[in-house]
This record gives structure tokens, sequence and C-alpha cells, in this order.
């Protein structure tokens, strides 16, 4: 399911030039993963797979002074090109000017969001 007037309506909310960020990484993620399911939900531009929201997989987060790819479960995927940064107990995000540099990394990530989009941490870690 995608929801393009609320996904229009978030971009065009967003500052011109973070409008194009915002867009360059979405059409990353639509090119990486054909057929996600997207809305704006938790104030960003969400993908998920299955329409399975609380296992979203990766979001496009924007404001006035920058855009990332956030990825819902980053701390569980391997990241070779260690674009991922980050601290918290999942959520990793990769900053636009690196994601916008490394395409094909950025699809690698996705497609391990993909694979991992039910797997949590084990409770011992």
């Amino acid at each position: 399911m995608t929801d393009q007037r609320g996904i229009d309506a978030w971009l065009e909310r967003l500052p011109p030039d973070r409008q194009d960020e915002a867009t360059a990484l979405a059409d990353q993620v639509r090119k990486s993963r054909p057929g996600l399911d997207e809305a704006v939900k938790w104030g960003r531009l969400t993908f998920t797979a299955g329409d399975d929201w609380h296992h979203w997989l990766c979001a496009v987060a924007a404001t006035k002074r920058s855009v990332t790819l956030t990825f819902h479960k980053g701390v569980l995927l391997d990241d070779p090109a260690g674009l991922l940064e980050g601290s918290g107990a999942y959520v990793r995000t990769v900053p636009y000017a690196r994601a916008a540099a490394e395409p094909d990394a950025v699809a690698a990530l996705i497609g391990r969001a993909v694979e991992r989009q039910t797997d949590m941490l084990d409770e011992k870690d």
C-alpha cells in the first residue's frame, strides 16, 4: 500500500533542497526493492514489506538541515561499507551524502533489512 497523497504532502513541507535529497533517497529505496509499501509514519517517509508496519524496514527522515535514511533494525544489519551510524538499541542511520555516494551499499543494506524484517535482538545480549 502506498499513500501517495500523504507522501506528496510530506515532501511539500520540506525546504526545496531537502525535498530533492528526500526524493533521491526514496528513489534509491524504490529502485533497490520495487513494490515495498510506503507511507508517512512517525513523521518520516517509511517503507515496509507485506504491510507490516510494526516491523518497518527503513525511512527517509528530514529536518531543515539534513536528510537521512533510517534503518529500524540497523543494528542487526551486516554493513561492510561502514555506512550505518548510531548507538541506539536498534535504529541506525545513513546520512544523505553517504547514501548518495554509495548506492550499491545502500541497496545491499535494504536487501538485508528485508531479510531480517522480523528478527529481534537476542534478549541475552
